[in-house]
């Protein structure tokens, strides 16, 4: 997973299996100061745990979500979510 202070772009599958890896990388982002950046670009699987520290970290109000798939899309909106990731 590729992070730094105003980036996290993970690459492969983002499930329950990464997800401690990735809620390390969203809080390195939260720690940033100004607009950060989530490029999910080249995640090739979503789970709902993923879903839900995306979601969290969506709260920080400056969250740029980038490379957003069509699977993504569909799955946030079957799990009832209207609204973007990107504040």
């Amino acid at each position: 997973m590729d992070t730094d202070s105003k980036l996290c772009k993970p690459s492969g599958e983002l499930t329950i299996f990464e997800a401690a890896e990735f809620k390390e990388s969203l809080m390195t982002l939260a720690a940033s100061e100004g607009l950060v950046c989530l490029d999910l670009s080249q995640v090739t699987r979503v789970d709902t745990s993923a879903i839900q520290l995306m979601w969290a970290a969506r709260k920080l109000g400056r969250l740029l979500v980038t490379g957003i798939s069509q699977e993504l899309e569909t799955k946030l909106t079957q799990l009832g979510f209207s609204e973007p990731l990107s504040e």
